[in-house]
């Protein structure tokens, strides 16, 4: 494989491991658990991302996880799930 083939794989993988946490907060909140500090977890690694890869998609999936906190519960469902596919337009 290639160094850009491998940095692709890499990326996809990465994007799919958010989109699992981002799934995983959304049972953390059903179960009543410790959803906010997943939050806060999930949204510090987001800012980690590298600055060339970061595109409008990037931006609003950071807006709407950081206004999950304050969400009632079914905009904060649909939030996540409005999340999760804006994850597929960062990586393309």
């Amino acid at each position: 494989m290639e160094e850009k083939e491998i940095e692709t794989v890499v990326k996809r993988g990465y994007l799919n491991k958010v989109k699992n946490q981002l799934y995983g907060l959304l049972c953390e909140r059903e179960k009543d658990g410790e959803w906010e500090k997943f939050i806060d977890t999930l949204y510090i690694e987001l800012l980690g991302f590298p600055e060339e890869s970061k595109s409008i998609y990037y931006y609003k999936l950071c807006y709407k996880v950081s206004s999950l906190k304050y969400l009632r519960y079914d905009y904060f469902r649909k939030t996540i799930f409005e999340s999760m596919n804006l994850i597929d337009n960062i990586g393309d």
